[in-house]
């Protein structure tokens, strides 16, 4: 069974937490079954319950939401970060710009082919409960700056009547905007924004600004809430814990340091990670001495031998094996059924040159390497050419 780590009391929730508990998003089972080369990382998300407006957005019908700063918090609890394919374009369109130039809706439509917004699709991934790695599903967020400004626009439009009761300093009991405008509406008076081309373009392009950073968010709160496992919405009584648990699985401390170890005893007796079998046992490629037409080098340059290097001594299967075996034996990458039958081959390797001519114990020892590398993490195994 695999480390678990955090404090202690949110260990005790965990393990006696029951199902339906919207407040747990931790599988103690599949953690239970973890191999030792991964480690466990419990964490509790808390809020304050009593005000749920401070981290939360009401998405109606008193139905909640984290928001974006508590997203983040909760992706790190579960270890979950940005992928390597998320994808960011512009949103071109054709559309009619009279809006932004105060024509009326009776003047004929002004068509421009532009700008008018961001598109991202994000990717993320998460360490899951049964060490494999998982992807979300390709989130997309798009934010149409031009649709959200025009709507603007005509809201206030239509709250001001056309702009027919916009008066400029005549009203002093109200304090006025930067521009010095005003709505009348009774005895209040509203601040203008968009009552002119000026103002409207500035509005737009403010708004553009920022369009890439407020989709990109958007898109990755959405990879979040899926790898997290989150629900699309929660009630009251669903927050009443003020917190959120959490997982998140990463490599153990003794599996970080048995492959390091093991990759410095490798290199240390000529072995290699990684798919280099040739170098394994022939040595490094060299190239080859240029060759020349000439005989003797012209007089102005001087003549240098070339020396050709020795090559490494070509490694036999026996030898790859007991080395092998070795390295696996002093990094504790053995586990403890084939320890014996470990120790046995290398005594019978070492005692016998011409092993791989031994019909029927060197098929023995190649069947008893396979089941030894089965155990053995994929990061921590040699690479050769014994089988």
């Amino acid at each position: 069974m695999s480390q678990i780590y955090g404090d202690a009391e949110a260990i005790k929730r965990a393990e006696a937490a029951k199902g339906g508990d919207k407040s747990m998003y931790i599988n103690m089972d599949a953690i239970r079954e973890l191999p030792d080369e991964y480690e466990v990382l419990i964490t509790e998300v808390e809020f304050d319950k009593g005000k749920l407006k401070d981290q939360f957005a009401d998405v109606g019908n008193d139905t909640w939401m984290p928001s974006t700063h508590l997203m983040y918090r909760i992706a790190e609890a579960c270890g979950i970060c940005g992928g390597e394919r998320s994808v960011s374009k512009p949103i071109i369109e054709e559309v009619d710009i009279n809006p932004m130039l105060m024509l009326g809706m009776t003047e004929i439509p002004t068509v421009r082919k532009m700008t008018v917004g961001r598109s991202v699709t994000k990717f993320s991934t998460r360490m899951q409960e049964d060490g494999t790695l998982r992807t979300s599903s390709p989130c997309n967020s798009e934010y149409n700056v031009w649709e959200r400004c025009a709507k603007e626009w005509a809201d206030e439009e239509l709250s001001a009547d056309g702009y027919k009761d916009v008066q400029t300093g005549k009203y002093k009991y109200y304090d006025k905007d930067k521009w010095g405008d005003y709505v009348v509406k009774g005895k209040y008076s509203t601040p203008v924004k968009y009552n002119s081309a000026l103002k409207r373009r500035a509005h737009f392009q403010g708004e553009m600004k920022f369009a890439h950073a407020k989709c990109e968010t958007k898109a990755h709160t959405k990879t979040i809430r899926e790898l997290a496992g989150l629900m699309t919405g929660y009630k009251r009584e669903d927050l009443s814990e003020g917190k959120l648990t959490f997982a998140k699985i990463r490599r153990s401390r003794e599996a970080i340091k048995a492959e390091a170890a093991a990759r410095l005893t490798a290199i240390s007796r000529g072995l290699t990670h990684g798919p280099a079998p040739a170098a394994l046992l022939f040595g490094p490629e060299m190239e080859p001495p240029p060759v020349t037409n000439s005989v003797t080098p012209p007089v102005d340059e001087p003549v240098v031998d070339f020396v050709v290097p020795e090559e490494e001594p070509e490694k036999s299967k026996r030898d790859q094996l007991l080395a092998v075996l070795k390295v696996y034996g002093e990094n504790n990458l053995i586990v403890p059924r084939y320890e014996d039958a470990a120790a046995a081959m290398i005594g019978w390797l070492e005692g016998n040159e011409q092993a791989e001519e031994d019909e029927t114990l060197w098929p023995k020892a190649v069947a008893n390497l396979k089941a030894i590398e089965e155990k053995v993490p994929e990061e921590g195994k040699l690479t050769h050419t014994i089988y």
